[in-house]
């Protein structure tokens, strides 16, 4: 396995932020349910496949698409 040559620097990724917060939103949902229904019923019913996919895209996207960018945070850089 190889890493990315600043792999001490990864707690200042932005990806690494966003993964977090989707773990942390998935460990919330999971310990408690009734958040999530209590959310979807603030969604009208026509746009809940929208909203779900928006949800799954930006749950998997966000930190994808943050990973790809070039980040800061290595060699004295500012984050």
């Amino acid at each position: 396995m190889t890493l990315v040559d600043d792999v001490r620097q990864c707690w200042r990724w932005w990806s690494v932020h966003m993964a977090a917060l989707a773990g942390v939103m998935a460990g919330a949902l999971v310990a408690q349910p009734q958040i999530l229904t209590g959310l979807v019923a603030y969604v009208p019913e026509q746009w809940r496949p929208v909203a779900s996919a928006l949800a799954g895209i930006v749950v998997f996207a966000a930190p994808t698409i943050a990973r790809l960018v070039q980040q800061g945070g290595g060699h004295g850089q500012s984050v």
